[in-house]
């Protein structure tokens, strides 16, 4: 029985049918499979280990091997976590809980591939031994026991040393942190077994296998009942041609319980491992991203009682030699004029800068430092003393430039009026009295140096204590999801600016516009109206500072001898950190504030 119902399977499948009536080989009814699943399928890699992710399938004029070490270049097609890399990070798979506080220990992840030829024989699970396939069992361990909503788990064979990645159990929502990884070798938390063997390395026990050849997968739970029926290619979820081994399945819907196995799967030259899939849309043209609110908003408000100070805003990735969009003077290379609001249609785009909004009141950001890194270099912007730092309004802008307005950039300029709608300063790097210094890693480096650019740059923010505030921000974080940065765009926030935003929010790269100093804009596809970044939410209930003690002179917080020093050393002069009580003038009425104000 159990051939025939495999045969059977065969012949539907070579047919292209939807495969109503069973899910396929294991003889379930589509009415075996829950109201709503918990947990579903959501992406999974099927780039072979010598090819690379959107290259061509054979020589081309412009790539003459594709395959192998010698095709990097062939395409900038890429990973947001893995990058550019061979085999795209191997054998993975990746899942999302829907289900809020969901328990999936002993749940399995089964799976086929019923085009492909590399069975020894072995029948797991499908009926037929002849058919590759696999089971990825979840053990008893604690941390499958409460999963919340919007969780994303991706399941990875090879080790990092490997070009995969090791298990990493971190998960903080708060941060933007909503990934659990796992290698298949920790036996402590999967159980990984597949019957398909390797002919390069016939010893191997390859423990899963994902590839192109009709791979689909299902989810059952402890008690044998289906979660969700087979999705993947050849499956009633297949919503396009052949996916080949130069690309990765994903589904092209956001995550809920509405997915079933007609729900849409396809595949496509980029993936996005860990993190929520996006696509074009076939009938709109329009870049589109899974949309995670609905399933996470509920923790983030249950969860997340603290909020960020700081936000990233805005960063410039145009390099020295090109246009924002890319094209010359003229046009950019879409024949339209993209350009930003402040620096117009300019090469370069301004240079380095960077802009940041800040959330909290009443901010004392004094001896904090900006930490930047890309994949080449990294550097650090500490910012002075100066009284400016001491007390920052919730809603302000602030850039960061690094060229000065005769080298295309721009002066320090402090003029600030929220009321009159000036809501932004500029700090040029080179200002000594706001910036006290720049480190990188870069060679020739100058003080008053720092960059940006499209290669997985990202920064973070820390404050004077050498505490982490605001986790690691842009194209190069984990937790980012909005397209490949490249030398023609700027990256930038596409939500309101709150206290919530993290790591996780939409940022995205964008070759039509940037707004130096001013709420982002974008234009939502399909359409053409512009949205505007809305600051009305600023200041947020619920997220501000204490006001700062102007004892607190060097603001590590607390009043002490270092403070009193500092006084002394500044008598007589009009250093405005020391000037306590903004006299013009150190003198005894300061220093008796530091005296009152002594252990606070």
């Amino acid at each position: 029985m159990l051939a025939l119902a495999s045969r059977s399977v065969k012949v539907l499948f070579s047919r292209g049918a939807l495969c109503a009536a069973f899910l396929c080989g294991a003889g379930l009814t589509l009415s075996n499979q829950a109201t709503a699943a918990d947990l579903i399928l959501n992406e999974w890699n099927c780039v072979g280990s010598q090819k690379w992710l959107g290259n061509p399938g054979s020589a081309t004029a412009g790539c003459p091997q594709p395959d192998g070490p010698n095709g990097e270049s062939c395409s900038n097609n890429d990973d947001v976590f893995f990058g550019r890399r061979l085999g795209n990070g191997g054998d993975w798979i990746e899942l999302v809980v829907i289900k809020d506080h969901a328990d999936i220990r002993g749940w399995r992840v089964q799976w086929i591939e019923t085009g492909a030829t590399d069975a020894d024989g072995t029948d797991i699970w499908y009926g037929n031994g002849q058919t590759p396939q696999g089971q990825i069992t979840f053990s008893n361990a604690a941390v499958w026991s409460d999963l919340r909503a919007g969780t994303i788990i991706t399941v990875v064979e090879l080790s990092t040393a490997l070009g995969g990645l090791d298990t990493d159990l971190s998960f903080d929502p708060c941060a933007g942190d909503w990934w659990i990884n796992v290698n298949c070798f920790d036996a402590a938390l999967v159980t990984c077994n597949a019957n398909v063997y390797d002919t390069a390395n016939p010893t191997y026990d390859d423990p899963m296998d994902v590839g192109n050849d009709n791979w689909a997968a299902r989810i059952i739970d402890a008690a044998g009942g289906v979660v969700i029926g087979l999705v993947g290619e050849g499956q009633p979820s297949w919503g396009a041609s052949g996916v080949n081994s130069r690309e990765a399945g994903r589904l092209k819907a956001d995550p809920s319980q509405s997915i079933t196995p007609f729900s849409t799967y396809s595949g496509g030259d980029n993936s996005s491992c860990g993190q929520p899939n996006s696509w074009t849309d076939l009938v709109t043209q329009c870049k589109t991203y899974q949309n995670f609110a609905a399933l996470r908003n509920a923790v983030v408000a249950e969860v997340c009682t603290t909020c960020r100070p700081f936000a990233l805003n805005e960063y410039n990735a145009v390099s020295a030699t090109s246009f924002l969009g890319g094209g010359t003077q003229t046009a950019d290379a879409a024949g339209g004029q993209a350009s930003d609001s402040f620096f117009g249609r300019r090469l370069g785009n301004g240079g380095n800068w960077m802009e940041f909004v800040v959330v909290a009141d009443h901010l004392d950001l004094r001896g904090w430092t900006l930490r930047w890194r890309d994949k080449t270099a990294s550097g650090v912007l500490t910012l002075s003393s100066a009284a400016f730092w001491g007390n920052l309004p919730s809603g302000m802008i602030i850039t960061f430039i690094e060229s000065t307005t005769a080298q295309g950039g721009l002066n320090t300029d402090l003029s600030f009026n929220l009321s009159s709608g000036d809501r932004s300063v500029n700090i040029n790097s080179f200002d000594t009295a706001l910036i006290t210094g720049t480190t990188s890693t870069k060679p020739g480096h100058l003080s008053g140096q720092f960059s940006t650019s499209n290669d997985r740059w990202a920064v973070s923010l820390w404050n004077a204590s050498g505490q982490q505030v605001v986790e690691w921000q842009g194209e190069g974080s984990q937790n980012y999801r909005g397209g490949s940065v490249g030398s023609a765009d700027v990256c930038r926030l596409r939500e309101a600016v709150t206290g919530r935003n993290n790591a996780a929010s939409f940022y995205d790269d964008s070759t039509v516009s940037s707004t130096f100093g001013l709420p982002n804009t974008w234009i939502s596809c399909p359409g053409t109206a512009t949205a505007t970044q809305s600051f009305a939410g600023l200041p947020e209930a619920g997220c501000s500072f204490p006001a700062p003690n102007p004892a607190d002179v060097n603001g590590d917080g607390q009043v002490n001898g270092t403070d009193l020093a500092a006084v002394l050393s500044a008598w007589g002069t009009n250093d405005a950190a020391a000037d306590i009580n903004d006299s013009g003038t150190v003198d005894a009425i300061d220093l008796a504030g530091v005296l009152a104000s002594w252990g606070l």
